[in-house]
């Protein structure tokens, strides 16, 4: 008898500095499947890029350390990461172009987080 192939579970770094943010988003992705792995600043996020090499980041501006543009500017930048599609959360209402976004691989949400909508964006970047 063959066996049905098994899908591995595709990979989401979710990343911000208010606990409560990514204990939400990770029960929200992690009941669609997919495997969530957390990081609560910038330099953390970068560390966690290198080691689980995510399919997607869900990814906070406002953080300490490192903020999510720099975040941004340092995976789109390296050969070995720039294909990681990026969403943004922000609470900020002056943001780059979405236009510059689109090509660069990022897309924007604002906060309060809309978590239909970011499955929405999620499934889109990555399919």
């Amino acid at each position: 008898m063959k066996m049905a192939p098994t899908t591995v579970p595709r990979k989401i770094l979710v990343v911000d500095d208010d606990k409560a943010v990514t204990a939400l988003l990770e029960g929200v992705l992690a009941a669609k499947g997919y495997d969530v792995t957390k990081a609560h600043d910038g330099l953390e996020c970068m560390s966690k890029v290198k080691s689980v090499i995510p399919d997607l980041l869900v990814l906070d501006v406002m953080m300490p350390e490192l903020n999510g543009y720099d975040v941004c500017r340092d995976i789109k930048f390296d050969a070995k990461f720039k294909h990681i599609p990026i969403i943004v959360l922000t609470s900020r209402d002056q943001e780059l172009d979405p236009r510059i976004g689109a090509l660069m691989g990022i897309d924007y949400m604002h906060k309060p987080v809309d978590t239909k909508l970011l499955l929405e964006k999620i499934q889109k970047a990555l399919k």
